[in-house]
């Protein structure tokens, strides 16, 4: 899955054309959205709004002897944490991702057959579309400010 920002091809153009200061500036933005987009994603499986169904666990498992699912929609209910642990940030020059390289993650954000969605990257990549903008147009500013005084 990914997601795209109308304009931005055009604003990856506007850095290349201010140089190594422009390079520089966007790949701090980029990052710097990568990883609050990974925060928001984690928090919404950790404290989301959960209101799906209630399971009750057989004895002698180490975990809580219930379990409150997400309904359809919600972000997944955290359970074991193994979803939360797998959630990454990567970023390079222009370009960033958000993923989890866990098996079931694809099927969570997107649903099965069986299963509704239970999407979480991409409610937080949207959530964080307006923090990139404005640490895009604040790189842009910086940029061109070091940019003018060489």
């Amino acid at each position: 899955m990914s997601g795209r920002i109308e304009g931005l091809d055009e604003t990856l153009k506007a850095f290349a054309r201010l140089g190594a200061a422009g390079n520089r500036e966007g790949a701090k933005a980029v990052a710097a959205t990568a990883q609050k987009v990974r925060t928001h994603a984690i928090k919404s499986v950790q404290r989301g709004t959960k209101s799906g169904l209630v399971y009750t666990r057989a004895p002698g498992q180490n975990l809580s002897p219930t379990h409150q699912a997400s309904a359809p929609g919600q972000s997944p209910a955290k359970d074991t944490g193994d979803l939360v642990s797998s959630i990454k940030a990567e970023s390079k020059d222009l370009s960033g991702r958000v993923y989890s390289d866990i098996k079931y993650a694809f099927w969570l954000e997107h649903g099965t057959l069986n299963m509704e969605a239970r999407p979480y990257l991409n409610p937080a990549l949207m959530a964080n579309k307006q923090y990139f903008v404005n640490r895009l147009t604040k790189a842009i500013n910086s940029a061109t400010e070091k940019f003018n005084k060489t």
